[in-house]
């Protein structure tokens, strides 16, 4: 190799090797003065402390470093811009996701007024890796869920996916607290019957709630969705939506209980079997009977009279 060719190339590794530790210092100076701009003039000190916290500088440089490999100096100013926005919180939110591309994608799918809460969710610690976890994969749905139910949003997001994502975004709190009760039990669950578990949820929530509210109550300790239960709940769906119960016999086997109880069912049977005899056969013979004593009546009637009469007139 001649030297000039050996000088060309010994520059371009140390181009190749330098470059990004320029870029990534450039970002980490850009990220610092991002905060500083956030705290404002009157904040330098809220500032300073800030990034003398343990843990802080090093956040920075990490995010810093991950942006500028990432997306270079544009990943970079879009963690300035939304640092200098929303502060501290947008750092740690993208330190704990631990990527740029993913966070700053479902941020700007979020209306305004939402980012300041999802940062600060994400910036949250663990539950915050969690949630940056959830939307490496689910996008800004993971934000919206989490956001309109805490803590609840994500459990239907680990466990049912994007059906989750779904539910959350159409269910009330209530709602919601309930079926994330059972839903690692429904993951669980053979693809059919998962399938449609979760279309008679989707379709029907508010009884499904109330059935599963029901079972709870009855069988403290129990699983509600097995593949036993769920066998006979979606045999005949309507008696459970209806109000009938499942419950377990000595064996463990989940049996049918109609909504006023067995011996209430006989009850009430009983009840609209005898009205049934009363209207069609006790009361016309009831009539009847009163027709011929009334007839009966009148004619004893009319012969006592007529031997009144005829007692008179001798």
């Amino acid at each position: 190799m001649t030297r000039p060719r050996a000088i060309v190339c010994l520059c371009l590794f140390v181009i190749v090797a330098i470059a990004p530790h320029a870029v990534h210092a450039a970002g980490a100076t850009t990220v610092v003065k991002a905060v500083t701009k956030y705290f404002g003039k009157e904040g330098a000190e809220q500032a300073t402390e800030y990034l003398a916290k343990s843990g802080s500088r090093e956040a920075v440089e990490r995010v810093a470093k991950v942006a500028a490999k990432e997306g270079g100096e544009e990943a970079v100013e879009q963690v300035a811009t939304l640092t200098t926005k929303y502060g501290p919180d947008a750092i740690l939110a993208f330190d704990n996701a631990g990527s740029i591309r993913g966070i700053v994608s479902a941020i700007d799918d979020l209306p305004t007024d939402q980012v300041p809460a999802a940062l600060a969710k994400l910036a949250a610690g663990e539950s915050g890796k969690t949630l940056a976890g959830a939307v490496s994969r689910y996008g800004a749905t993971a934000l919206v869920s989490e956001l309109k139910h805490p803590g609840v949003g994500l459990t239907l997001l680990k466990y049912l996916g994007d059906d989750g994502a779904e539910l959350a975004g159409r269910m009330s709190a209530d709602q919601a607290i309930v079926i994330a009760r059972h839903a690692d039990e429904i993951s669980s669950l053979a693809p059919v019957q998962r399938g449609a578990v979760l279309s008679m949820i989707r379709n029907d929530t508010e009884r499904v709630v109330k059935f599963a509210g029901r079972f709870v109550e009855a069988n403290p300790g129990k699983t509600l969705f097995t593949a036993a239960t769920t066998t006979v709940i979606l045999a005949e769906p309507e008696r459970f939506l209806g109000g009938d119960q499942i419950v377990f016999d000595a064996e463990g086997k989940p049996i049918v209980v109609s909504k006023p109880g067995i011996v209430g069912r006989s009850i009430e049977s009983t009840g609209k079997a005898s009205a049934h005899v009363s209207k069609q056969y006790l009361q016309p013979l009831f009539y009847t009977v009163m027709a011929f004593v009334g007839s009966f009546a009148a004619v004893w009637m009319g012969i006592k009279l007529w031997g009144h009469y005829r007692t008179t007139q001798s």
